[in-house]
């Protein structure tokens, strides 16, 4: 068993009192043993047997056991306390917790002790000590101990290592704090969405982003930026919790091609970039306290987009550093491809309800087009029918083609990447009919993702010539930069303005009207006011047939002519034949 005594440089000499400390705990640890002799208790057995059982628990029990004299000596402590100090016995004989764990260590420990020795009440603390093997967390019950007279000689611990215990407390700690505020960022993002239905402009969209961030408390500021890439700087379109010097701060951002601005790397790159700690961040020069006006804190800037289209980049700043983490970060990005699809829809709707509109003529070159491509290697023609969405979520695309084997286009689709699959779907005598389902994205779509609406699409000898249409408050160098950007053989030829024809309901009908013949038109009538298109049917083919009296062949012969004629004029005057 090892026994400490402990001097004290207030108390004589450091050997003298370590000598009489030792004397002191002799006494106290022989006492039992030696001092009883062969003394026997009350049952009759010998004393020194329970005193060596109790010497065996103690020894044997992993947690540190020590007593201390009223002065803060040490009079006995157990083989786990001396590991734990990693001391020989002899060093440790007397020492003080000043000498074993230095000042500040001793200062609370003795404060602890001090409220045991004046209430004569157990507590338990948990206490941080400097062992020998690092730093470790002990869970430490502390009692009054009294001496054989039965009067008050110190105290008595029991020192449990819980470091791991505490490490785990706090990782689910920070677990649960993290997915709190995980929770709460995701509850901004939702609100957000639902704000974001019905906005009527892209200013009030954006503006309705910000405000609910920052409301939201969590933040301290959120604003959206956008990248000129003509004149190289970045520019503060809306936001909120900001001052006034933002805007300019923002503007002196390296903009070029390499800047490791993270505004500028989100636009460019697609992708989100962080600051963990703006304090340590130099990728902003000497903009970022200007911005992020506190000596630490965090940012996370996400591009707002929709495909290829880049509208800006959102930008969300906290007075925390290391506010960021992937799922929050994860989270902001998708609030970014939401903003990005709402603006995409804003300016579809503008193009719909826009009476006037800016044409634009583009040339298209290079392979990075399928089109351009094929009609170079086979030195065919090609025209855009149309295109529409398949409910896997790709695109199918509907050319006529000239001048070329329908078996070497698809000979041609088999070995391109870009298309994921290609058939014939009828043959037109000197002309095909040709879908093509895409696996990657085209000229076309990517104009459709600026908001603009392709009217026509032919291509020949190596290039297309593509006209599309825009609202006419449209930005047209944001379109224009953006597909030039995409694909590098693009060039403007032309912008028109123009003025959109706009068709009534009562004009709609007529233009339906004028292309059936009688017979169609009674056969689709009969067929509607029969229930033939309900679900279930209330009338069969030949039940419509037979009330017309003509064969069930024919009605279906009207109906397709009838039915074709009514899609032509509605899929004309909405518009969608060619986008």
């Amino acid at each position: 068993m090892t026994t400490f005594d402990s001097g004290d440089a207030g108390v004589g000499s450091a050997t003298a009192s370590r000598e009489a400390t030792n004397r002191d705990a002799a006494s106290h640890r022989e006492s039992p043993t030696e001092s009883a002799g062969d003394r026997t208790g009350a049952d009759g057995r010998d004393v020194r047997d329970d005193f060596r059982r109790l010497e065996a628990i103690v020894e044997s029990d992993d947690a540190a056991i020590v007593v201390k004299d009223a002065e803060g000596r040490y009079l006995f402590a157990n083989r786990a306390a001396a590991e734990f100090v990693g001391r020989a016995e002899s060093e440790m004989l007397g020492a003080t917790d000043e000498e074993l764990f230095g000042p500040e260590a001793a200062r609370d420990l003795r404060e602890r002790e001090r409220a045991v020795l004046e209430t004569e009440e157990r507590r338990t603390d948990e206490e941080r000590l400097p062992v020998a093997d690092g730093e470790r967390v002990f869970e430490t019950t502390c009692s009054p101990y009294y001496g054989p007279d039965g009067d008050l000689a110190g105290t008595f611990s029991v020192c449990r290592d819980v470091t791991e215990r505490h490490e785990r407390e706090r990782q689910l700690r920070r677990q649960r704090d993290a997915l709190a505020t995980f929770d709460r960022i995701n509850r901004v993002v939702c609100g957000v969405v639902v704000d974001l239905i019905g906005e009527a402009t892209r200013e009030e969209l954006e503006r309705t982003v910000c405000d609910r961030i920052v409301d939201s408390e969590l933040y301290r500021t959120a604003w959206i930026a956008d990248l000129d890439p003509c004149a190289d700087e970045v520019r503060v379109l809306v936001g909120a919790g900001l001052d006034e010097r933002t805007p300019d701060l923002v503007g002196d951002f390296d903009a070029s091609e390499n800047a490791e601005n993270p505004v500028v790397r989100a636009f460019r790159t697609g992708e989100p970039a962080v600051i963990g700690n703006v304090a340590d961040d130099s990728s902003s020069g000497r903009n970022r306290r200007g911005i992020l006006d506190r000596e630490s804190g965090s940012a996370v800037a996400v591009p707002v987009r929709y495909g290829d289209a880049t509208y800006g980049v959102l930008v969300v700043e906290s007075d925390r550093a290391m506010a960021f983490g992937e799922r929050e970060s994860d989270a902001f990005a998708t609030l970014g491809e939401v903003v990005g699809f709402a603006i995409n829809a804003v300016k579809h709707r503008r193009l719909a309800l826009s009476d006037a509109v800016v044409e634009l003529e583009f040339r298209v070159a290079g392979r990075e087009s399928v089109s351009v491509d094929l009609s170079e290697r086979l030195g065919c023609h090609l025209r855009l029918e149309g295109t529409t969405a398949g409910t896997d979520g790709t695109l199918v695309f509907y050319q006529s083609l000239r001048g070329a084997d329908p078996a070497a286009v698809r000979e041609y689709a088999a070995d391109c990447d870009a298309i994921e699959r290609m058939r014939v779907v009828s043959d037109r005598g000197n002309e095909h009919l040709l879908e093509f389902v895409a696996a990657e994205r085209s000229f076309v779509v990517t104009l459709s993702e600026y908001g603009a609406r392709t009217t026509e699409a032919v291509t020949e000898n190596g290039e297309s010539r593509v006209v599309a249409e825009l609202p006419a408050a449209a930005d047209v160098r944001e379109v224009v930069e953006g597909v030039r950007n995409a694909y590098s053989g693009v060039e403007l030829l032309a912008k028109r303005e123009c003025e959109r024809e706009v068709r009534t309901a009562s004009e709609f009908r007529r233009a339906v009207d004028e292309r059936l013949t009688d017979a169609q038109r009674r056969a689709l009538r009969a067929s509607y006011l029969a229930g033939y298109y309900d679900w279930p049917r209330e009338s069969t083919a030949e039940d419509v047939a037979e009330s017309l009296g003509i064969s069930s062949p024919t009605l279906h012969q009207h109906l397709r002519k009838a039915q074709a004629g009514l899609l032509e004029a509605f899929f004309d005057d909405a518009g969608e034949g060619s986008t």
